[in-house]
């Protein structure tokens, strides 16, 4: 297990390798009123801009339409080319994640990022959070860890969202806590927190 002294080696380490934020492909932003034959189909929306994205990293179709399939059935937090690794978060480690609804600061989720979230787009896009699974994005908290947390820490996988229609790239910066669930807040105090559009 390795621990995070200080985030911004991890940061520039994720930034030149995963981010890419300029390059990302955002050609299904904007939701579509259809799915057509739906998003698990390579001909839907989401479909197409996956291939266009990625059908170069496969051998050939059929291994392409195979890892297309098990990204739209098994929605890995991680990219199939990455296995995330075993960490902990020190004492002073800060973070944000997003949240939204009824969600309270008190109630965080057990993924964060160390990536700055600016807006609902960012939530959606660069942190592949779909619909089905936070409806209401409105805030975000910045946390700092008061106790040490242990974490797996990597790039964030892509998602592809059959509620809205779109592939989402992902590729920032994420953590899973590998604690309980409902007890991350135990090990956290907030900062900020701020409302995002």
């Amino acid at each position: 297990m390795r621990i995070v002294r200080c985030a911004a080696p991890l940061l520039l380490l994720l930034a030149a390798g995963c981010a890419q934020t300029g390059a990302l492909r955002t050609v299904a932003s904007v939701p579509t009123p259809s799915c057509g034959k739906g998003a698990d189909s390579l001909d839907s929306p989401p479909g197409k801009v996956w291939w266009d994205a990625n059908r170069w990293r496969y051998a050939d179709d059929e291994a392409a339409t195979k890892a297309y399939a098990l990204l739209v059935g098994g929605a890995s937090p991680w990219p199939d080319w990455y296995s995330a690794y075993d960490s902990t978060l020190p004492a002073g480690t800060r973070f944000q994640m997003a949240i939204g609804g009824t969600q309270t600061p008190e109630m965080p989720g057990n993924f964060g990022t160390f990536d700055r979230i600016t807006s609902v787009e960012d939530v959606r896009e660069r942190l592949a959070v779909r619909d089905d699974w936070k409806p209401q994005v409105d805030r975000v908290v910045t946390y700092e860890v008061v106790t040490p947390v242990p974490v797996k820490i990597g790039p964030i996988g892509p998602q592809v969202d059959p509620k809205s229609c779109r592939y989402l790239a992902g590729r920032w910066s994420q953590f899973q806590a590998i604690v309980p669930r409902g007890t991350l807040f135990s090990h956290l105090k907030v900062v900020e927190i701020r409302p995002i559009r």
